[in-house]
C-alpha cells in the first residue's frame, strides 16, 4: 500500500473514533474525496453542540412538586431523548460546526474575572504527545474517550456499576474529562446525569471517595463551567433546566461534602451558576424548589469555607450529642473510659410497645454500646487504682505490659500491625488454649496510663506468635499511630467481639422509620398476625406439597382455605404440623422447639414448601412481575448452620450459597462463596467491568504489597541473626566504620567477628578483648530441653477455638503474588549468622536474648566512642542495637508511607468483591449465614432484600442481631428455638439482668404474648432423661414410641444416675474458670469402663460446665482409647446429642457459690443432650441447698433411687456379680470392664483365654492368644519362635553358617538358598587405575575411582585430586588470573571455567575518587559514591554533608578582595574579577620585614630575608628570581613561588579531580586567588555526582520492563521481573540493560541450535545446550555490581559459544545435503582444535576461527549440493526470471518455464515425488525456491498480478 493511501486509512479511522466520543468533527474540507475503501454500513455523523435533544411528554403541574417527582423527571428526560438525539445526528449529517469555539464574552462578564482551567495532575504531568502510564504488566492500548451511546446505555445500570465503570481505568471516562476541546452540550448534560447516579452510591463509600478525587484532578469543573454559561441561550423547556441545574447542585453537594478540600475549585461554579439561576427565575424556567436546594449548597460552601479555613472540619462527626444516638461514636471514647456519671441507659421492655422506630432503636444501641464499653472501662479503672498493688487481679480485662508497634503487616484487603507485648509476666499462660488475644477482641492501648487512648482489635493469631510475644492488630486511627510508633504502651484486653458490635451498632444507627422490618409486632407489639404481604395480595394462592407427602398423589393446598393434608401424611406430629401450616400462612412465626422435639426437621420442611413454591412468592401481586428473592437463613453457630445447609441440600443441589469460611462440612464445600467466586472465575464469567476494575486494584495492592514484604521481612530478619556491615553502613558514623573493618580479612563479616560470634581476627588490639568475649559465653548457663511428652494429648473442641470459628468470617483470600522466595532467600543470605542456624543450643539462645533486647546506646553516647574494639561486650551489643534501630526505622518508614494507600485500595477491593458477591447470589435460592457474618455482611444483605428470612437458635441470639439482620423488604420472618434453653450472653451481666439484654427477640415475643407454636413430642431422650425435662422444664411434653425401644445401657445398672461428692474445686489463674479433678478422673475411667463394654468412643460424649475443666480432661485423656470422645462445654453443645452423655458439674466449695449453675435454661441444656445413657457428677448438696430447681429435682432422683455417692457396675457375663464405684480408683477393680473372675474361654487354637472377665468381644474373634506357637516350621525341625495368635513363618529364620560359591563364610537363615545369597564381603579386585575395589563381592565393582591422588589435569595443574576426576572443570586450584582491575581472581580454575567466566572480585577497591578520597567498597568497574564527610569549605563554612552527596553552594559574599579588583559574586558562584599580581606592601609583625606575597592574598608566614633559603628551594625555577612572590596555601600551609604555582594550577587535567598541592598533594579547596579553578572543578565533580546519585526516570524503568517482556524464556523473565522491581539508582538501569542484552543474544543462539538436526551431532548439541545453560546462570546470578572483566567474560563467552554453535550448524547442513567436505578439512580441523584448548579463546584462536569459518560458509552456498559459484552459474544458464524455481517435498529443486505457472504434474528425477499442479495452481506439497533467485513470490501469483497495476491512479 502507497503511503497516501496509509495516512488516509489512519485519518479515516481516526475520523469514527473521534466521532464516538463526541470530540472533534471533520470539516468538509478534510473528509476524502472519494469513498473506495470506505464500508458500506458507514455513516458519518455531524452533530451541532447547541443542538439540544426535546420531548413533548414532558410536563409539571406546579413549582411545588415533590423532589421524587424530579427524580423521576430526570432519568425519563434523558432516557427519552435518544431517539430525538439519533434523529438530530441524521439531519444534521451535512451540517458541521466547529466545537473548539471560544466562552462567549458576554457569558463569561457575569462572572468576576475569565474562566480558567483547574488544575490537573494527570494532564500537568504529561507532555504533550506522549503516551498515558501504562498501569501493571498487561499490555494496554491507548484509551478512546467514553462515547455518547456507551454513556447512555451506562445509565440504565445499577448506580454501583455506574460508580464502578466510571471508576475504572479501562472506560475512558478520564479520557473524556480530560479533553483540550469543549466538550458538546448535550454530552455535558450525560456526563452530570452519569456522575449523579454515581453519587446516589451509598454502598461503596471508598469506590466513590475515589471516583470523586478523580474527578477533583481532572477538567471536570473547567467543563461544568461552560456547561453553566451555555444554559441561558439554549432555549430549553422548563423540566430540562430544572434538571440539569439540579444535577449540577448535587455533584458540587457531594463533593463538598467528601470531600471538603474542593471548596475553591467549585466556588467558581457557584459563582456562575448564581447569575445563570437569577436570570432563569426571571424568565420562569425553573422553580422555587430548585432555588431552595441551590440557597442550601451556598450556605454549605459559605459553612465549608469557613470550617477548611479554621481547620476544624470533621467529616466523620466524631463529637455528637449525647441525647442523639445516631450521632454517638461506636467506638469507645476517652469520657466512655474516664466518666465516672452513670450512663444513660433504659431497660429492654419484655411486655408492651415501644414508643416509635427511634425509641426501640435508641434503647438496644446504647445498652449493646455499653456491653462493650464496661468491661474496658472498669477494667481501667480497676488497673489505675491497683497498678501497684501486683497481688490484686483484675477480672475484667487482662492487662500487657511493654507494648511496642513494630512494623505493619500486609493481609489481603488492609494493613494489620505486628505488635509485640512482654511475655515474661505471662509464663503460666496455655496459649494454644486459652481465651486471650483471639481473634475480634477489642484492645485498648495507652503510653500514658489512659490519660490518652487507642484502639485496635486482634486480626490474626498465632500461637507461635504468642509464646514469642508478637500478635497482629487491625488499628484505628493509624496516623496517630505513625507519630507513636516510638513509645511503649500498655495494653488492655476486653473479650468482647468488636465487630460484631460495630456491625451491628452500625446498622441500628442507619434504620430509620421507613426501613424498620416488621414494626407492628416487634416496635407495637401487635399480638394478632396477619399473613404475608405477598400472600395478601393473592389470598387464591395455591401450594404444591406433593414432595412433602409419603405417597406419590399430588397434594395442593389453598393457604387461605381449610383443605390441609393430615399431619400423618407429611410425616409430621400435630404440633409440628399446627407450627408448619402457620409458618406458611403467617408473616411473624415464632416455633418453640423443646429438646429434641425436631426444630432442625421442622425448619427443614418449612423451607422445603416454599422452595418448591417459590413462583408464588417471588411473583410481585402488584406490578404481576418475579422478582427473584432468595430465602435468608440465619443462625447462631457454624455447626447448625452446616447442620442446616446440609438438610435444604437433600431436596435442593443449586441454588445454595454459604456465606463464611469457617465450615467444615464436606458436602457444602462447593457452595461456599469463595468457592463459588472461584469457579465463577474460572469459567470467566465475571462481569468485565468488575474484572477489570478488580484487576487494577488487585495490581496495585501486589505491587504496594511487594515492597512492603521486603522492608516487612528485613526487619524480622534483625531479630534472627547478625546483619552484615555493608547493610548499616549508612547508619555508622565514619569513624566506627573505619574502626571496624581496619581488621578485616577477605570477605569475612567482621561484625559477627567483633561481637564474639565468629572466629575473631588475632591481631594485638583484639585478642583480649576477644578472650574476654568468648569467656563470658562460656558463662552462660545451659538449661536442659525438656524430654518430648510420648503421649499425644486430645484433639478438644476447647472454648476458644468454638469462640475463633464464630468469629471468623469469609475472607475473600486473594491470589497474591507474594514475596518471591529467590528474594527472601537473598534476603536471608545478608545474615550470615543467626540463631536459627547454629547448632549451638548455648549460643542460639544468647544470641537471641541480644538481638531482641531493647538496650541500645544513644547517640551521645556513641559520639564519644572513637576505637569500637576497645568496648566491652555488653556496649558492642548496645552500638549494635542502635544501628540495627535506625536500619529499622528506614524500613519502618517504607511500610508506613504506604499504609494510607494499602488500606484505601482495600476498602475499594472489599467494594467491588461485593457486587461480585452480588453478581454471583442474583440467582441464588438459599443464602445461609452465622448471624456474626450477618452482622458484618449487612450491607449485601441490604442490596439483596430477601423476602423471607429464618432464624434458627432464634433464642440464642441478642434482638439488634437479628433486627439488623433483617432489612426492609422482608415480608416473612420465622424464628425457630427455645427460650427456655440457652439465652444470648451479654458480656455485662448486670446489663443482661437488671437491663434484659439477655432476652431475645425470640422470647421477648413469647412473653408479650405473641402466639408461639410448640412442639409437644421429643424423639431424642429414653423415658427416664425426659422425665427430667416433663417434670420440671417442660409441662405437657411427650415421649415418642421410638424412645422407648432403647436398649438398657451395657455394665451400668442405671440408664441415668447422678454421683453425688463434696470433693473441692480448683481456681485457674489465668481463665479465672474452675475444675474439679475428682470429678474429671471419675468420669475418664467412667468412659474408659464404657468403652469396654463394647461403645464405640464416637457414641460418648462429655460435658463439662465450666472451660477450665476441660484442660483436667485434656491431661488424663492421652491414651489413643479416646479417640473420638466429644469432649466439650454446655454451652457450645446446644442443638447436639449422642447415646450416651457424662456430666460434670464441677461446683463444690465451702463458700457455697454455684455460680450459672443455678440458671434453669443451663440446667435444661445440660440434662437434655443424651439418647440412652445419661451419668452426671457433681455435688448435689450444694446444688440443692442454694437452688429450689435443683432441690426438686435432687428430690425426685432421691425417689427413684437414681442419686447415691457409688454408682453400681454389672458384669454381662456373670450378672450375679456388681461392684460399686465410689472413687476413680475403684475402676482398677474392673480392670477389663468385667468382674474379677477369669475368663477361661477356650479360643478356636485350643488355649484357654488368660485374661480377667471382659465384656467386649465375647466370641474372642479379635482376642490374640499370647502362648508359644508349637508348631514345626522345617525340615530341620526347628520350632516356630512367634506367638499362637501370630501367622506361622512361611520361611525358617533359625541361623546357620554356609560356605558361598565366592568361598567366603557367612551366616544365613536355614530356608536360605546359599545360591541366591549375595556375599557382603570386601571386593578384593584390582581396577584398571590399579586401585583396590571399594565395593562387596557381590556388586559390580567401582566404576568411579575415588581415591585420592597426585594428578595433572588438562588445565595445566597438579594437586591432590579423586582418581576419575578428568575434566578440568574440576580442578580446585586457585585460579590466580590477573583481573582487569589488576587483583588476582580468588575463584578457582574450575568454578571459574577455566578462565572463561571469572568470579567477581571481592578486594578493595583503592582507587581515588573525584572527591581525592581512597575507595573503600569491594572492586568494581564504577565507584559507588564516598560515605567519607565531605572536606569542601569556604573561607565561610564546611560543608556538613557526606563527601558521595550533592553540596549546597554557599550564598554568603565572595571575601576575595583587594584594593586594585573587588569579586561581587556570591562565594559559591565564578568569581568576576582578575588575580592581582602586584606585590602587597604589608610588613610582617614577626620580624617587621616587607611581606613576601602578593596583593589580596594572605600575607605568607615566611620572610623573603629571614626565611630565604626556605624560600628559594627550586621547584619550578623562579624561587631564586629577584621580583618573586609567594603564595601561602590555606590548606596544608606550604609557601610556593607565585608564578610556578599559578602556571602549576592552570594546567588542563582531563581528569575531574581535585587541584592539589605539588609539595604535598593536599586537595587546594580555601585558596581564595585560585577560587574560579576550584568552583570550576567543584562544579564537574557536582555532575559526576548528579550523575552516580541520580534518579531513574519511569519511561527508563518502563523500557526495561518493556525489554524484559519481550524475552521469551519464562524462567528468565520471572528472575528479571523480581530484579526490576529492586533497581534504584541509573547504575542499576545500566547493569539490567546490559544483562538484557547479553540474554538476548543468548537466545538467538539457542534458537540457532534448532539448525543441528541431525543425529550425529546431538551429543554436541547437548553440550551447547549446557554451555549456554552454565552462561544464562551465571548472567542472571544476583549481584551488586558489574565489572568490566565480568563483562569482557560474558562477551567472550558468547562468542566462543556463537562460533561452536555456527560450526556445527554448517556440518550438519553439509551432512544432510551429501556435500563433500574434503576441501574444508583443514577448516574443520583449525576449528575443532581450538575449541578443544581449555579456557577462554584467544585472540588468534579467534581469528583463525573466523577465517575457517568464512571458508566453510563460501564452500557451503545457500543451496543443498552445489556451492554458491555453481548455483549462480546454473541460474545465469536457465536464464528464468524470479519466480520460476520450486522445490519437491523432499526439497530438490526444479524449474517451470513459460509464465512460471503450473499446469502438469510430474515426477522429481531423484525421489519420485509428485512435482508440478494444474491450472497455474501449484501443488500444496511443493514450494518456491527463493534461495535460488531470491524472489519473493512465484512470477504466477497474486502479488506478482498486482505490479500490473498502479494502484495510486484508482479512485
Amino acid at each position: 500500500m502507497s503511503e497516501s493511501k496509509r495516512r488516509y486509512h489512519h485519518r479515516h479511522r481516526s475520523v469514527q473514533r473521534n466521532d464516538d466520543r463526541g470530540g472533534h468533527r471533520t470539516t468538509s474540507q478534510e473528509r476524502p474525496r472519494c469513498n473506495a475503501y470506505r464500508p458500506t454500513t458507514e455513516r458519518h455523523v455531524v452533530v451541532d453542540r447547541h443542538a439540544i435533544p426535546h420531548s413533548n411528554n414532558w410536563h409539571r403541574s406546579g413549582r411545588s412538586e415533590h423532589r421524587s417527582s424530579l427524580q423521576s423527571d430526570r432519568q425519563s428526560s434523558y432516557r427519552s431523548t435518544e431517539s430525538k438525539h439519533c434523529d438530530a445526528e441524521r439531519r444534521n449529517d451535512d451540517r458541521n460546526r466547529d466545537i473548539g469555539n471560544q466562552i462567549d464574552p458576554r457569558r463569561s462578564s457575569s462572572c468576576s474575572g475569565s474562566l480558567k482551567r483547574p488544575h490537573s495532575q494527570e494532564g500537568n504531568n504529561l507532555k504533550e504527545g506522549q503516551p498515558p502510564k501504562k498501569r501493571g504488566h498487561w499490555p494496554k492500548k491507548e484509551l478512546r474517550p467514553t462515547g455518547y451511546k456507551r454513556l447512555q446505555e451506562l445509565l440504565s445500570k445499577e448506580k454501583e456499576e455506574i460508580l464502578i465503570q466510571l471508576s475504572s481505568t479501562n472506560f475512558g471516562f478520564q479520557e473524556l474529562l480530560n479533553q483540550k476541546e469543549e466538550i458538546r452540550r448535550d454530552l455535558r448534560a450525560l456526563i452530570l446525569r452519569a456522575i449523579v447516579c454515581a453519587c446516589e452510591c451509598t454502598t461503596a463509600q471508598a469506590s466513590l471517595n475515589s471516583f470523586l478525587g478523580k474527578l477533583q484532578n481532572s477538567e471536570f469543573f473547567y467543563h461544568v463551567q461552560h456547561h453553566i454559561m451555555s444554559l441561558k441561550d439554549d432555549g430549553n423547556d422548563k423540566i430540562q433546566y430544572e434538571v440539569e441545574i439540579q444535577d449540577i447542585i448535587t455533584v458540587i453537594r457531594t463533593m463538598i461534602h467528601r470531600l471538603p478540600d474542593t471548596i475553591d475549585d467549585v466556588k467558581p461554579s457557584i459563582l456562575l451558576l448564581t447569575a445563570t439561576t437569577d436570570d432563569l427565575l426571571a424568565e420562569g424556567l425553573i422553580n422555587e424548589y430548585v432555588m431552595e436546594s441551590f440557597k442550601e449548597l451556598k450556605k454549605l460552601s459559605k459553612n465549608t469555607q469557613g470550617a477548611v479555613r479554621k481547620k476544624k472540619f470533621n467529616v466523620d462527626g466524631e463529637t455528637p450529642p449525647p441525647d442523639n444516638f445516631r450521632e454517638i461514636s461506636i467506638f469507645p471514647t476517652i469520657n466512655d473510659l474516664t466518666a465516672d456519671y452513670k450512663p444513660y441507659l433504659r431497660k429492654n421492655r419484655l411486655g408492651g410497645s415501644y414508643d416509635d422506630v427511634d425509641h426501640y432503636l435508641d434503647v438496644h444501641f446504647r445498652l449493646i454500646r455499653e456491653d462493650l464499653v464496661r468491661p474496658l472501662r472498669e477494667g481501667i479503672k480497676e488497673y489505675l487504682h491497683t497498678k501497684d498493688d501486683s497481688n490484686k487481679r483484675i477480672t475484667s480485662i487482662r492487662i500487657y505490659y511493654d507494648v511496642t508497634i513494630e512494623y505493619p503487616v500486609c493481609s489481603h484487603d488492609c494493613v494489620l500491625y505486628r505488635v509485640h507485648f512482654d511475655v515474661s509476666r505471662l509464663k503460666g499462660v496455655r496459649w494454644q488454649s486459652t481465651k486471650r488475644l483471639i481473634y475480634g477482641s477489642l484492645v485498648c492501648l495507652s503510653p500514658d496510663d489512659f490519660k490518652s487512648v487507642y484502639f485496635a482489635t486482634v486480626a490474626n493469631r498465632d500461637v507461635k506468635d504468642l509464646e514469642n510475644g508478637f500478635v497482629d492488630l487491625k488499628l484505628e486511627n493509624e496516623e496517630e499511630f505513625e507519630k507513636l510508633n516510638e513509645c511503649r504502651y500498655t495494653m488492655v484486653e476486653t473479650s468482647s467481639f468488636f465487630e460484631a458490635y460495630r456491625h451491628v451498632l452500625k446498622s441500628l444507627q442507619e434504620i430509620t422509620e421507613t426501613s424498620m422490618p416488621m414494626k407492628s409486632y416487634i416496635i407495637k407489639g401487635h399480638h394478632k398476625v396477619e399473613a404475608p404481604s405477598y400472600l395478601r395480595h393473592n389470598m387464591t394462592m395455591t401450594y404444591d406439597l406433593t414432595p412433602l407427602v409419603n405417597d406419590t398423589t399430588k397434594c395442593l393446598v389453598r393457604l387461605a382455605g381449610n383443605s390441609w393434608p393430615t399431619a400423618k401424611s407429611l410425616q409430621l406430629d400435630e404440633s409440628q404440623f399446627t407450627a408448619f401450616r402457620n409458618a406458611l400462612t403467617k408473616e411473624f412465626v415464632v416455633i418453640q422447639g423443646p429438646p429434641g422435639t425436631g426444630k432442625t426437621y421442622i425448619g427443614l420442611k418449612i423451607v422445603q414448601a416454599l422452595l418448591y413454591n417459590s413462583e408464588c412468592w417471588t411473583i410481585d401481586a402488584v406490578h404481576h412481575r418475579v422478582k427473584h428473592s432468595p430465602i435468608f437463613v440465619v443462625c447462631f453457630t457454624n455447626h447448625a448452620l452446616d447442620q442446616f445447609l446440609e438438610g435444604i441440600h437433600s431436596f435442593v443441589q443449586t441454588g445454595i450459597v454459604r456465606v463464611g469460611g469457617r465450615s467444615k462440612s464436606e458436602i457444602l464445600n462447593s457452595y461456599n462463596l469463595s468457592q463459588l467466586r472461584k469457579k465463577l472465575r474460572e469459567v470467566k464469567e465475571v462481569p468485565r467491568y468488575i474484572f477489570d476494575r478488580k484487576r487494577d486494584i488487585e495490581y496495585e495492592m501486589r505491587e504496594l504489597r511487594g515492597v512492603m514484604d521486603l522492608a516487612e521481612e528485613r526487619i524480622k530478619l534483625t531479630t534472627r541473626g547478625v546483619l552484615c556491615e555493608m547493610y548499616i553502613e549508612t547508619w555508622m558514623s565514619c569513624d566506627h566504620y573505619k574502626s571496624l573493618t581496619q581488621n578485616r580479612i577477605n570477605n569475612e563479616n567482621i561484625v559477627v567477628t567483633w561481637l564474639g560470634l565468629g572466629e575473631t581476627i588475632v591481631t594485638d588490639t583484639v585478642v583480649d578483648s576477644c578472650q574476654n568475649i568468648a569467656n563470658k559465653l562460656n558463662e552462660e548457663p545451659v538449661k536442659e530441653e525438656d524430654d518430648d511428652d510420648d503421649d499425644r494429648e486430645m484433639d478438644f473442641a476447647e472454648e476458644e477455638d468454638l469462640l475463633i470459628e464464630q468469629r471468623l468470617i469469609d475472607t475473600d483470600v486473594a491470589n497474591d503474588e507474594t514475596l518471591n522466595l529467590k528474594e527472601i532467600d537473598t534476603l536471608r543470605q545478608t545474615f550470615v549468622y543467626g540463631f536459627q542456624l547454629t547448632e549451638n543450643k548455648k549460643e542460639a539462645r544468647y544470641l537471641k536474648r541480644q538481638l531482641q533486647s531493647y538496650d541500645k546506646m544513644t547517640d551521645i553516647e556513641a559520639a564519644k566512642v572513637d576505637n569500637i574494639w576497645n568496648l566491652g561486650l555488653d556496649d558492642r551489643w548496645r552500638l549494635y542495637r542502635l544501628w540495627i534501630s535506625k536500619y529499622c526505622n528506614q524500613e519502618r518508614q517504607t511500610l508506613f508511607a504506604n499504609n494510607y494507600k494499602y488500606n484505601e485500595l482495600g476498602k475499594q477491593l472489599q467494594e467491588i468483591t461485593l457486587e461480585e458477591n452480588l453478581f454471583l447470589m442474583k440467582d441464588a435460592k438459599v443464602i445461609g449465614m452465622t448471624t456474626t457474618g450477618a452482622a458484618k455482611c449487612r450491607n449485601m444483605i441490604q442490596r439483596i432484600q430477601p423476602k423471607i428470612v429464618i432464624v434458627e437458635e432464634a433464642a440464642e441470639v441478642l434482638e439488634a442481631h437479628i433486627v439488623s439482620s433483617v432489612t426492609q423488604g422482608c415480608e416473612h420472618l420465622i424464628l425457630i428455638g427455645d427460650h427456655q434453653q440457652l439465652r444470648p450472653n451479654p458480656t455485662v451481666y448486670d446489663l443482661a439482668k437488671k437491663f434484659n439484654l439477655e432476652i431475645s427477640l425470640f422470647e421477648r415475643m413469647v412473653k408479650n404474648g405473641m402466639s408461639c407454636h410448640r412442639l409437644d413430642i421429643q424423639h431424642r431422650m429414653r423415658p427416664e432423661i425426659s422425665s427430667l425435662m416433663k417434670n420440671y422444664f417442660y409441662n405437657g411434653l411427650q415421649d415418642a414410641k421410638n424412645v422407648k425401644l432403647y436398649e438398657n445401657v451395657k455394665g451400668i445398672s442405671n440408664n441415668m444416675f447422678f454421683i453425688e461428692h463434696n470433693h473441692q474445686e480448683t481456681a485457674l489463674s489465668d481463665t479465672f474458670s474452675q475444675s474439679n479433678i475428682y470429678e474429671a478422673e471419675f468420669l475418664v475411667n467412667l468412659s474408659k469402663y464404657l468403652i469396654q463394654q463394647g461403645y464405640k468412643p464416637t457414641e460418648i460424649t462429655i460435658l463439662t460446665t465450666y472451660t477450665g475443666q476441660l484442660f483436667q480432661f485434656k491431661k488424663l485423656m492421652t491414651s489413643k482409647l479416646f479417640n473420638g470422645i466429644h469432649v466439650c462445654t454446655v454451652d457450645n453443645y446446644q442443638g447436639e446429642e449422642n447415646e450416651i452423655v457424662l456430666l460434670s458439674l464441677v461446683r463444690s466449695n465451702e463458700e457455697g457459690k454455684i455460680g450459672f449453675l443455678k440458671e434453669k435454661n443451663r440446667m435444661c441444656v445440660a440434662l437434655s443432650r443424651a439418647k440412652k445413657g445419661f451419668f452426671c457428677i457433681g455435688n448435689m448438696k450444694l446444688l440443692a441447698a442454694k437452688d429450689k430447681n435443683w432441690g426438686k429435682i435432687v428430690k425426685g432422683l432421691k425417689q427413684k433411687k437414681l442419686i447415691g455417692d457409688t454408682i453400681r457396675l454389672c458384669c454381662q457375663n456373670h450378672p450375679e456379680a456388681s461392684l460399686d464405684i465410689c472413687e476413680p480408683k475403684d475402676f482398677d477393680n474392673c480392670p477389663e470392664g468385667g468382674c474379677k473372675k477369669p475368663c477361661s474361654y477356650k479360643m478356636q487354637c485350643g488355649h484357654v483365654c488368660k485374661k480377667l472377665c471382659h465384656s467386649y468381644d465375647p466370641e474372642h474373634k479379635n482376642i490374640k492368644c499370647l502362648e508359644p506357637c508349637s508348631r514345626m516350621t522345617c525340615t530341620f525341625g526347628h520350632p516356630c519362635t512367634l506367638y499362637c495368635y501370630q501367622k506361622c513363618k512361611d520361611n525358617c529364620d533359625v541361623q546357620i553358617e554356609r560356605h558361598l560359591p565366592c568361598e567366603h563364610k557367612l551366616t544365613l537363615p536355614c530356608f536360605k538358598n546359599k545360591g541366591t545369597v549375595v556375599c557382603v564381603s570386601d571386593c578384593q579386585k584390582i581396577l584398571r587405575c590399579h586401585h583396590a575395589c571399594k565395593e562387596k563381592c557381590s556388586q559390580p565393582c567401582t566404576a568411579v575411582c575415588c581415591k585420592v591422588v597426585n594428578k595433572s589435569l588438562p588445565c595445566g595443574h597438579n594437586g591432590e585430586y579423586k582418581c576419575y576426576v578428568t575434566d578440568p572443570l574440576d580442578c580446585s586450584s586457585r585460579c590466580a588470573f590477573s583481573l582487569k582491575c589488576g587483583h588476582l581472581c580468588e575463584g578457582t580454575c574450575g568454578g571459574c571455567k577455566n578462565g572463561r567466566l571469572h568470579k567477581l572480585c571481592g578486594s578493595k577497591c583503592g582507587r581515588k575518587l573525584v572527591c581525592g578520597h581512597e575507595c573503600i567498597e569491594p572492586c568494581t568497574r564504577n565507584c559507588p559514591p564516598c560515605r567519607k564527610p565531605c572536606q569542601n569549605r569556604c573561607v565561610h563554612s564546611k560543608c556538613p554533608k557526606k563527601c558521595g552527596e550533592k553540596c549546597t553552594p554557599c550564598r554568603m559574599r565572595c571575601e576575595w578582595q583587594c584594593k586594585h579588583h573587588e569579586c561581587t559574586k556570591q562565594c559559591g558562584e565564578l568569581c568576576n574579577r582578575k588575580r592581582c599580581n602586584k606585590p602587597c606592601k604589608k610588613s610582617l609583625k614577626r620580624c617587621g620585614h616587607v611581606c613576601a606575597g602578593l596583593c589580596g592574598e594572605p600575607c605568607p608566614n615566611k620572610c623573603l630575608i629571614c626565611d630565604k633559603e626556605e624560600l628559594t628551594t627550586i621547584l619550578f625555577g623562579n624561587e631564586d628570581e629577584p621580583d618573586a612572590r609567594f603564595i601561602e596555601l590555606e590548606d596544608c600551609g606550604h609557601v610556593i613561588e607565585s608564578k610556578g604555582l599559578d602556571r602549576w594550577i592552570d594546567l588542563e587535567d582531563k581528569s575531574v579531580q581535585s587541584k592539589a598541592c605539588p609539595v604535598c598533594k593536599t586537595p587546594i579547596r580555601r585558596n581564595l586567588r585560585y577560587g574560579n579553578i576550584i568552583k570550576q572543578i567543584q562544579i564537574d565533580i557536582e555532575r559526576v555526582k548528579d550523575k552516580v546519585n541520580g534518579q531513574i526516570s519511569f519511561d527508563d524503568k518502563k523500557k526495561l520492563r518493556s525489554e524484559i517482556e519481550d524475552l521469551s524464556d519464562r524462567e528468565i523473565r520471572k528472575s528479571l521481573r523480581h530484579e526490576h522491581k529492586l533497581i534504584k539508582t541509573p547504575k542499576h538501569v545500566a547493569d539490567m540493560h546490559n544483562k538484557i542484552q547479553f540474554l538476548e543474544k543468548l537466545e538467538k543462539i539457542r534458537g540457532a541450535c534448532s539448525d543441528i538436526d541431525n543425529i550425529q551431532y546431538k551429543t554436541i548439541e547437548r553440550k551447547i545446550k549446557t554451555d549456554i545453560e552454565t552462561l544464562k546462570n551465571y548472567i542472571l546470578k544476583p549481584r551488586s555490581r558489574f565489572s568490566e572483566q565480568l563483562l569482557e567474560d560474558i562477551l567472550s563467552e558468547l562468542q566462543r559459544i556463537s562460533f561452536l554453535v555456527e560450526l556445527h550448524v554448517h556440518k550438519s547442513k553439509l551432512q544432510a545435503s551429501q556435500i563433500s567436505k574434503n576441501n574444508l578439512t583443514d577448516s574443520f580441523t583449525t576449528v575443532e582444535k581450538c575449541f578443544t584448548d581449555v579456557g577462554p579463546l584467544k585472540e588468534d584462536d579467534i581469528n583463525k576461527i573466523q577465517a575457517c569459518l568464512k571458508n566453510i560458509r563460501d564452500n557451503c552456498g545457500r543451496v543443498p549440493g552445489i556451492s554458491e559459484e555453481e548455483r549462480l552459474q546454473i541460474v545465469k544458464a536457465i536464464g528464468l526470471s524470479k519466480g520460476h524455481w520450486f522445490k519437491c517435498p523432499k526439497g530438490h529443486i526444479y524449474a517451470i518455464g513459460e509464465c512460471g505457472g503450473a499446469t502438469v504434474e510430474s515426477v522429481c528425477p531423484e525421489c519420485k515425488s509428485k512435482i508440478g499442479g494444474k491450472k497455474h495452481h501449484l501443488r500444496d506439497d511443493n514450494k518456491l525456491a527463493s534461495e535460488m533467485d531470491d524472489a519473493q513470490y512465484a512470477s504466477w501469483s497474486e502479488q506478482a498480478n498486482m505490479e500490473n497495476y498502479i494502484l495510486d491512479n484508482i479512485v
